[in-house]
C-alpha cells in the first residue's frame, strides 16, 4: 500500500510504507536530518522530471517515493517521440548537477560550512550516479531504451532492455549475497537489487500490455507523419505471415508501409501500417497478412 503524501503542480506524490519506517527509525537513531536532506534531494530530482514532462504536455500520474529513490509514473511511455523521453530522463540528474553547483556557491559565499557542502555534494553525486546506471526503471535505463528504440523495432527494444535489466539486477543481488560469508551481507545493495529485480520482473510480465499501448497510441503520430509527407520505410513480409510479423517490426520513430510478397518474391500488394495494426488490435492476431486483402 502506498501512502498519499502531497500534490505538487497537480502531480500526486505517494510514499512507500518502507520509506515511512526508514524515516521513523532515522528519528530514533539520531539521523533524521540526514534522511530528510536525502528525501528533499530526491523530491527535487523528481521535480526535474515533472518540469520537463509538463513542458512537453505529458500526463503525469504520480511520483512514487521509495527508500531507493523516486519513480515518476506516466502514461506517455512509448507513445511520444524518443527525444522527449530522453530529455525527461536526463532532467532528473540535471537537477542534481544544479544542486551541486548551488552547494559550491553557498559555501563560497560563506552561507554553508565546508562539511555541510561536502555532505550535500556527496549525496547528490550518489543519487546522480545511481540513477544513470543503465537499468530499468532508473533514468539511465530509460535513456538507454529511448536511444535503442531509434534503431531497433520497438517490440525488440522492450524485450532486450527489460531482459538486460533483469540480468543486471540479478547480478547485483548475487554480488551482495556473495559477500555474506566474508564479513556480512551488503544490505543496502541487496535491498536495492531486490527492488530493481522485482520491478523488472513486473515489467517483463506486463510487456505485452505495454506494446499494445504503444500500438493503440501510435495512430496519432502516424497521421501527423502522413500530413507532413514523411517518407515511409518498407517492411517486407510474405503473404502467409501472421500479423505479429508486421507489428513487431515497427520502428518507433519511422512511418512504415508493408510490402506483401508471394513465395516467389513477387510483390502482391502494398498495405499501410495502420491497416495492419488496426486488425491486430481487433484481436485478429492469428490472421495471415493475405487475409487483409484477399
Amino acid at each position: 500500500m502506498w501512502f498519499r503524501l502531497i500534490n505538487i503542480w497537480g502531480v500526486r506524490f505517494r510514499i512507500h510504507p518502507l520509506l515511512t519506517i526508514v524515516l521513523l527509525l532515522s528519528a530514533v537513531t539520531g539521523h533524521f536530518i540526514e534522511i530528510i536532506t536525502l528525501f528533499g534531494i530526491v523530491v527535487i530530482h523528481e521535480l526535474g522530471h515533472i518540469t520537463a514532462a509538463k513542458h512537453f504536455g505529458w500526463r503525469m500520474r504520480e511520483v512514487r517515493l521509495t527508500p531507493f529513490g523516486g519513480v515518476a509514473v506516466t502514461d506517455e511511455a512509448g507513445s511520444v517521440p524518443a527525444r522527449e523521453e530522453a530529455v525527461v530522463a536526463v532532467s532528473g540528474p540535471l537537477m542534481n548537477v544544479l544542486m551541486i553547483g548551488f552547494a559550491y556557491g553557498l559555501e563560497a559565499a560563506g552561507v554553508w560550512t565546508e562539511a555541510w557542502m561536502h555532505y550535500w555534494v556527496r549525496a547528490n553525486m550518489t543519487l546522480l550516479l545511481f540513477n544513470l546506471i543503465p537499468v530499468m526503471p532508473l533514468d539511465g535505463g530509460k535513456l538507454l531504451q529511448s536511444l535503442f528504440s531509434l534503431a531497433v523495432p520497438y517490440h525488440r527494444t522492450l524485450r532486450v532492455t527489460v531482459m538486460v535489466s533483469l540480468l543486471a539486477s540479478a547480478a547485483m543481488l548475487g554480488t551482495a549475497l556473495s559477500r555474506f560469508g566474508s564479513g556480512g551481507i551488503e544490505l543496502n545493495l541487496a535491498m536495492i537489487a531486490s527492488f530493481l529485480l522485482y520491478s523488472n520482473w513486473y515489467e517483463w510480465k506486463t510487456l505485452p500490455y505495454r506494446f499494445i499501448r504503444f500500438l493503440m497510441r501510435r495512430n496519432a503520430r502516424v497521421e501527423d507523419w502522413m500530413r507532413r509527407g514523411v517518407m515511409a520505410r518498407p517492411i517486407l513480409v510474405k503473404h502467409k505471415d501472421k500479423l505479429p510479423a508486421v507489428v513487431t517490426k515497427l520502428l518507433r520513430e519511422r512511418l512504415h508501409i508493408v510490402l506483401v510478397m508471394d513465395e516467389r518474391g513477387q510483390l502482391l500488394t502494398v498495405l499501410p501500417e495502420q491497416y495492419c495494426t488496426t486488425h491486430y488490435l481487433e484481436k485478429k492476431k492469428d490472421s495471415a497478412v493475405a487475409d487483409l486483402f484477399m
